[in-house]
């Protein structure tokens, strides 16, 4: 008796064909876990598994942003599909106040007979920056393209570099440059920053000035004016940098005599 309802229970299990099961769906979220203020930032979804994978069904998805004040902040878009793609491009608007976000992402892969679903969370830190600012300008008669921009600090003893960018001038153009730091491993206190164009002369050189300007900002001092003590951090502007450029002229060319 014993041996008989065993086999009647085995008999009972519903079969499973490996070549038609299910792969799970996986999701993920790609972009930084570090922004600031009012930044606008990019981040992309992938959505894989499911029966979309196989190509006979689609994905959908939607999002939602929480935190501890998201007004004016937002996704876009915050849902959509069916698609059959799996990749999706996400826009953030951050919030202006500094804060921990949460951005939850509710994902399904479906078809007419199936739907598998799953579910993620993305946490990211919205900072206050340090705003770094300067406006440049071609007083010369020719245009110059890729000049290296470097943002310096100086600590323990030397200059430590935390950006780097390139511009482009036109002659008699200006070049606005603008840069928000988010100086997370910055102690508070008293810092030295500068910035430099062109550090190795490889592009331009500079006429009745520096090719380096650098001023003071301070971080995280309570009591430094009305701004810092409710920002954390003091908004410097590096003010209105003007450098006559002009191309430096090519080694290998000799005047004739």
């Amino acid at each position: 008796m014993i041996i008989l309802v065993a086999c009647l229970f085995i008999g009972a299990m519903p079969l499973v064909q490996a070549d038609t099961a299910t792969t799970p769906l996986h999701a993920q979220l790609n972009g930084p876990m570090t922004v600031t203020t009012g930044e606008n930032v990019h981040y992309i979804l992938t959505m894989v598994g499911g029966p979309a994978e196989a190509g006979n069904g689609n994905y959908s998805w939607k999002a939602e942003l929480k935190g501890e004040n998201t007004y004016n902040s937002f996704l876009l878009p915050n849902s959509g599909g069916p698609i059959t793609s799996g990749v999706v491009s996400i826009n953030l608007t951050a919030p202006e106040v500094p804060q921990m976000l949460t951005i939850t992402i509710n994902c399904t892969s479906a078809n007419t007979v199936e739907t598998v679903t799953t579910s993620i969370e993305y946490k990211l830190l919205v900072v206050e920056p340090v705003v770094l600012s300067a406006t440049i300008r071609n007083t010369g008669n020719v245009s110059v393209t890729d000049v290296p921009l470097v943002l310096q600090i100086y600590q323990d003893g030397g200059w430590v570099q935390f950006y780097n960018t390139s511009m482009s001038l036109e002659a008699g153009g200006s070049y606005a440059f603008l840069y928000n730091w988010t100086a997370l491993d910055l102690k508070s206190g008293e810092h030295k920053v500068r910035m430099l164009l062109d550090p190795n002369n490889h592009i331009v050189t500079f006429e009745g000035g520096s090719a380096v300007y650098e001023t003071t900002i301070y971080y995280k001092m309570p009591g430094y004016g009305g701004v810092n003590s409710l920002l954390w951090v003091l908004v410097i502007l590096m003010g209105f940098v003007t450098f006559m450029i002009w191309r430096r002229p090519n080694p290998k060319t000799k005047r004739r005599r």
